[in-house]
């Protein structure tokens, strides 16, 4: 293992230092930091003194570079400032239906953009939307995968305007033959509609040098230590790590890396060689395939299981879970994640569980999911610490729909990344 270091500010006059970051040294040659990157090698890093979190960075560029400013986080050069430490809480691709190819054309640019940085100042979480590109579509072309896009729309408009019945038969008999290797026809005309070789090809390279990460860990302001993933951890996934008893956010996030590590490791030759082997990470997360919509780690959302229109049977399918009862969130556990926006929670979490505040408010925003005992909360902001209760921290602000000045970012006092 490569050693880790950590950098650390100053003590204050009270003892305590205001900010650090726990960094692995590891960096990828120069020849991978200039592929990412129109600049010289890069520059000598000072010591990090402001660390943010940043929910799904589902947005043209210009919205994330706006959210990014309104922090005052950019130097005159329009790169980050060297005193800062950001963290993308993943999903870097897909947000506009209307113009999927210029959308997947922005996602690309903002993950570059991102990875152009040193790996310690800029730091990249693993969505769903990043893994689709090695998993789901690995095998797909650009000419292939329009193709599938554009039936796939047909689909949904016969469901539209014939009904749940001819579009079955259409998904059966004419998506299901001509693209048995894609899931279903919403994968290609919904959920992964920007999709591109590009994507693909970026995604491949920076999961080789060690840029994605599955996991985090780090300390709030106020001194709770969390688990940083892209759509939270259940009791499902502890057990599957054989840790069905751990709370420690850092033990966690070390041993989610080395799935992703290993998962990785096993891909290496043939990716190099240029083969598109899908990457997996099953049990834990798995990709969708053969008319069945992925679920698990990455896919994972909170529901309440008995509201209106829920389909509990295929929402908590054990093998692919798609959404997950809040009362599986580990006790005593803190984390912090995106995947799901306030629009989603509030469809989803029933009115019981939110609060006043919760129910007001339309979008956006940093909200918190707790829960203590048997009781379930839904609230605004980071609710004061609570020893013993699930806490998930969620920080989907639904960038593309919320103005930049309104955007919240998450501050980290640390962040520790698993060596």
């Amino acid at each position: 293992m490569a050693e880790a270091a950590e950098r650390r500010m100053p003590k204050t006059s009270g003892g305590r230092r205001p900010y650090s970051v726990t960094i692995d040294k590891r960096l990828p040659e120069l020849e991978n930091m200039l592929k990412f990157a129109n600049m010289a090698a890069p520059q000598q890093m000072v010591t990090p003194r402001r660390i943010f979190v940043m929910g799904d960075p589902q947005a043209p560029m210009a919205k994330v570079m706006a959210v990014l400013a309104s922090h005052a986080l950019l130097g005159a050069d329009g790169r980050l400032a060297d005193d800062v430490v950001l963290v993308s809480i993943g999903d870097h691709f897909d947000y506009d239906l209307d113009d999927p190819v210029g959308a997947g054309a922005e996602g690309l640019r903002t993950l570059r953009w991102l990875a152009s940085h040193d790996p310690a100042q800029v730091r990249l979480l693993f969505g769903n939307h990043d893994a689709a590109r090695v998993m789901e579509l690995a095998g797909l072309d650009d000419v292939r995968f329009a193709a599938a896009r554009a039936l796939g729309r047909s689909i949904k408009e016969t469901r539209r305007r014939e009904g749940a019945e001819a579009a079955a038969r259409r998904q059966r008999d004419e998506f299901a033959a001509q693209f048995p290797d894609v899931a279903t026809p919403g994968l290609a005309a919904r959920d992964y509609a920007s999709f591109s070789e590009s994507q693909r090809e970026l995604v491949i390279e920076l999961l080789l040098c060690g840029r994605f990460h599955l996991a985090l860990s780090g300390v709030l302001p106020d001194g709770r230590a969390v688990l940083l993933t892209h759509a939270g951890v259940t009791t499902r996934e502890l057990a599957m790590l054989g840790m069905p008893d751990e709370r420690d956010p850092h033990r966690l996030a070390a041993a989610l890396e080395r799935q992703l590590r290993a998962a990785v490791d096993a891909r290496r030759t043939e990716w190099q060689s240029g083969a598109r082997t899908p990457l997996s990470l099953e049990p834990l997360h798995m990709a969708g395939a053969a008319g069945n919509e992925g679920g698990g780690l990455l896919y994972h959302r909170p529901a309440h299981v008995d509201r209106a229109g829920g389909d509990p049977a295929w929402e908590l399918d054990p093998a692919r879970p798609r959404r997950f009862e809040p009362r599986s969130l580990p006790r005593g556990l803190r984390q912090v994640a995106g995947h799901t926006g306030h629009r989603k929670c509030k469809a989803e979490l029933g009115h019981d569980w939110l609060t006043a505040a919760a129910h007001q408010k339309e979008i956006g925003g940093i909200r918190t999911l707790r829960v203590d005992g048997d009781v379930v909360v839904y609230d605004l902001g980071i609710l004061d610490d609570r020893p013993g209760a699930a806490d998930l921290y969620l920080i989907d602000g639904e960038m593309r729909f919320t103005a930049a000045a309104d955007y919240a970012l998450l501050p980290l006092a640390e962040l520790v990344v698993p060596a």
